[in-house]
């Protein structure tokens, strides 16, 4: 596979020129929590860390699907200091680990002479990186429920869950995007991720989560909104092969992960 088409590039090109507006540095930081529970403040403060590891390794891969496009490496550098931020709140040393393995792949990538993109082992670091550190947030967010007898809640554990799901399908496409070689071999080295079947998962939940929601007066309308934006990036995730789009899933993904958690944040 082709890494680049002529008529790609165009498209790049013109998003870039148009969406100026739209891809300023600043993160919207994520929304404080409305309870003072010791156990929720450190979900909260696990959940931080999560959407700033997510959101350095997405703009890793844009950084090379965008020829080295340097707002996306201050984008990446912006992130990794929010994690800084969150991961010392977190005081957990075995998480620190992980955080530390994540921003030195990030940032000690090596680039092929040929095209100037990250290799493919630079990739496959990236990427088990982050899988290796979300998992490990997820354990500790359980043990935190667990131990500070969060209470269990179905619908809102399923909104959370779509945040995951959305970031995952999110950094596996532009994974296969950064690649080289269009992602076969980063994708036989270190496995594979059905986006299409995540997309589908994804759009089944919200919406059940539409349903549930819908009339509630602050998630209903952050779930509209969502609906929406889902139904600009949902094909382009489904059909990576045939309409490979990165600059545009990127730009999407962070809008609708921002409201997830916004709407997440508000159950706590």
């Amino acid at each position: 596979m082709i890494h680049k088409t002529v008529t790609y590039l165009a498209l790049v090109t013109g998003l870039l020129c148009s969406s100026a507006a739209h891809t300023a540095l600043a993160v919207p930081a994520l929304p404080a929590a409305n309870t003072t529970s010791p156990a929720v403040q450190a979900i909260h403060t696990l959940q931080g860390v999560e959407m700033a590891a997510y959101r350095a390794a997405t703009s890793f891969y844009l950084y090379n699907v965008l020829n080295r496009d340097p707002q996306q490496y201050r984008k990446m550098q912006t992130m990794l200091s929010e994690g800084d931020s969150y991961i010392a709140k977190a005081d957990n040393p075995a998480l620190q680990l992980k955080w530390d393995a994540l921003k030195h792949t990030c940032t000690t990538a090596k680039f092929t002479a040929e095209g100037g993109v990250a290799d493919t082992d630079s990739i496959i670091a990236v990427d088990a990186a982050l899988i290796d550190l979300t998992a490990a947030l997820h354990i500790s967010m359980k043990v935190q429920r667990a131990t500070g007898t969060v209470a269990v809640n179905k619908m809102a554990d399923m909104l959370y869950d779509e945040y995951v799901t959305m970031q995952t399908m999110t950094a596996a496409y532009l994974k296969l995007s950064a690649d080289y070689f269009g992602g076969a071999i980063v994708a036989s080295r270190n496995g594979n991720i059905d986006i299409a079947k995540l997309a589908i998962k994804f759009g089944d939940q919200l919406g059940k989560l539409n349903s549930f929601y819908g009339k509630h007066p602050k998630i209903g309308p952050l779930l509209k909104d969502i609906t929406i934006r889902w139904g600009f990036v949902k094909n382009s995730l489904i059909n990576f092969n045939e309409n490979n789009v990165p600059f545009v899933v990127g730009r999407y993904s962070e809008q609708i992960t921002d409201k997830l958690l916004q709407a997440h944040v508000i159950l706590l």
